[in-house]
């Protein structure tokens, strides 16, 4: 189940597994199971009028319904034209998921975004959206 309700434990469950802390302004959207326990979310930062900065972690985030709200949100709500992701050089389940999953566009390398390692930057953009609604029959 989608939760558009908690975004500070959001962002607290995202930051624990990611690594990182969350630094305001930022909005969430969690995923829960059945008892309403947070098993993964999305946290949004960086917004600035044209695009917008997205991490996620947990079980859940690969789901229809997280991505419906997502993309709502960004695209429909915001009028943002870009969604960026990151994820660690070293973190191939990730860079695979954006890639092939997702097929989030890959667009170079961020050097030292994570203190001494590399970060990949990936985003999707307004344009890739009919395939990707199409793709994931949203």
């Amino acid at each position: 189940m989608v939760v558009l309700d908690r975004t500070e434990d959001v962002a607290a469950f995202v930051a624990k597994i990611g690594g990182k802390p969350f630094f305001p302004p930022f909005t969430a959207i969690g995923v829960a199971n059945d008892a309403g326990a947070l098993t993964g979310g999305f946290v949004f930062t960086g917004f600035n009028g044209d695009g917008i900065e997205l991490s996620l972690a947990g079980r859940g985030v690969v789901g229809r319904d997280g991505w419906r709200a997502v993309l709502a949100y960004v695209f429909d709500q915001l009028g943002c034209k870009r969604l960026q992701m990151h994820t660690r050089k070293s973190n191939r389940l990730v860079r695979m998921m954006l890639s092939k999953k997702l097929q989030f566009h890959f667009e170079g390398t961020a050097r030292r975004f994570y203190g001494n390692e590399h970060g990949l930057i990936f985003s999707l953009t307004a344009d890739d959206l009919p395939a990707f609604r199409s793709r994931w029959r949203l």
